[in-house]
């Protein structure tokens, strides 16, 4: 008797644990669609308030590479953290450059309407799979101009008891995409990463941005 108790009790418990998740799903839309809503309205410092503090640690760790590293320097670092620096050299002048931090960069490119250094813009997202624990989730991202990338992922960090962005979570699988167009026999990665970085801005940019 008491053996056949336990499948209604473990029945109950897991849909509580599907409505957990089902309300933890929701949450994180709410979390995007809330940044989106402040996004395009150039409220930069409320859609600040939803990217997750590693996104902030890793602008930490980029902005002095990108004031201090040469060409040879720049041409050792993953590909992502490469595309950053040259990213903010462009946008930003070495003395601005030194007044940023990861703080101040997120907001002036948040008014800009555009996502800070290097990071692509997450149009909408796919289905959220959320850890057993809870504490993270990941979702596909649609990536302009409209494209599903498959294996392209954004993470979501439940930090202070509100789900976060991690804008920078979707480097390390969007690399492996780019890194064979910055091999060239006659080219460092540096200079190749700037050819494409010219391809982006449809502008010609000085190869001086190589150099620190």
């Amino acid at each position: 008797m008491i053996k056949w108790l336990w499948i209604p009790v473990f029945s109950l418990a897991l849909l509580s644990c599907e409505e957990s998740r089902n309300k933890q799903r929701n949450d994180i839309r709410k979390t995007f669609r809330d940044f989106s809503d402040a996004f395009f309205a150039r409220d930069n410092t409320t859609a600040a308030k939803y990217i997750s503090q590693r996104t902030y640690r890793y602008y930490d760790r980029i902005l002095p590479l990108a004031r201090t590293a040469d060409d040879a320097g720049l041409s050792t670092l993953p590909t992502f953290d490469l595309f950053t620096c040259l990213v903010l050299r462009h946008r930003y002048g070495p003395k601005e450059l030194v007044g940023l931090d990861s703080q101040t960069l997120i907001l002036d490119a948040f008014s800009r309407m555009t996502f800070p250094g290097g990071a692509p813009h997450f149009l909408d997202l796919g289905d959220i799979s959320v850890d057993g624990e809870g504490r993270t989730a990941r979702a596909p991202v649609l990536l302009p101009p409209g494209k599903w990338q498959e294996g392209i992922k954004v993470t979501f960090l439940r930090e202070s008891g509100t789900w976060k962005m991690d804008l920078t979570s979707v480097f390390g699988a969007l690399g492996p995409t780019i890194e064979p167009s910055l091999v060239d026999p006659s080219s460092s990665r540096a200079e190749m990463a700037l050819y494409h970085l010219q391809m982006h801005e449809n502008q010609v940019i000085s190869r001086e941005l190589l150099a620190p």
